[in-house]
């Protein structure tokens, strides 16, 4: 099988710069919540830490809690989109298992290279209940969220309510809740990010097919085994997914002999 950075589609130029000015902003919000306390910033502190007007931020954000937490309408990272688009349109192999592998690979390659960040992010957590009430409350939407990425793949279109196309993944994103990893283990706490994309807490919006149910549920154990496997033996994520679905191959293919 082709690596999975093979199949991803490039970056271009202006995607690269939306996405890096986002990151800009995010990352001026996570240091001034640091310095100052959330109570105590200001979009317009934001904007004077990233270098960038009002009027960008709100191209980007709805408020400060956005820079902080990442957009409410969205379970993937910036930079996962140009992925998540090609997985929706049927590629980039037409063979699910195999996209749905790749796929998963970015997304949690783009988790484990903010790992720093996210070790940041979860210590603010802890010490802000409010931030730590609030992200708990998001959380659960985004396992509905990605049910509904993969409905569009495998059926076409949104599900049957019409509820707007999921714009890019944001995760930030094991099943652990977000400020629950341990203070040590940075990996833990992309583990936390990641079990974001997989965790429901209740939200469970339009309905998808059965068939969408039961691949979103097999890309969360996925995700999950892989962060698992990542904090005992910490390295690339790459081999460890591929050993995953090359699992799960062989269990769907005996289970098959057996039937016959």
């Amino acid at each position: 099988m082709a690596a999975a950075e093979e199949t991803v589609p490039e970056e271009g130029l202006r995607e690269r710069k939306k996405r890096e000015r986002e990151q800009a902003l995010r990352r001026a919000a996570l240091d001034l919540t640091a310095e100052n306390g959330f109570a105590n910033v200001t979009i317009e502190a934001i904007c004077d830490r990233a270098g960038v007007s009002g009027r960008t931020f709100f191209n980007y954000f709805g408020n400060k809690e956005e820079a902080l937490l990442g957009r409410s309408d969205t379970v993937f990272d910036d930079e996962d989109r140009p992925a998540i688009a090609e997985f929706e349109a049927g590629g980039p192999s037409g063979r699910l298992l195999t996209d749905l592998e790749g796929l998963l690979t970015v997304v949690i390659r783009s988790r484990l290279r903010r790992r720093e960040e996210m070790h940041r992010f979860h210590q603010i957590l802890k010490q802000e209940p409010a931030l730590m009430q609030l992200q708990m409350s998001r959380m659960g939407s985004n396992e509905r969220l990605f049910r509904e990425m993969i409905h569009r793949r495998l059926e076409g279109g949104p599900p049957v309510d019409g509820s707007a196309p999921v714009d890019g993944v944001a995760p930030d994103d094991g099943a652990t809740p977000a400020g629950h990893a341990r203070e040590t283990d940075t990996t833990d706490d992309a583990t936390a990010s990641a079990g974001e994309v997989g965790n429901c807490l209740g939200d469970e919006g339009p309905p998808v097919s059965p068939r969408a149910e039961a691949v979103a549920a097999l890309a969360m154990m996925a995700i999950r085994t892989t962060f698992m496997r990542l904090r005992r033996d910490e390295g690339d994520p790459d081999p460890v997914i591929r050993e995953i679905f090359a699992e799960l191959r062989a269990v769907f293919a005996e289970d098959e002999r057996s039937a016959d």
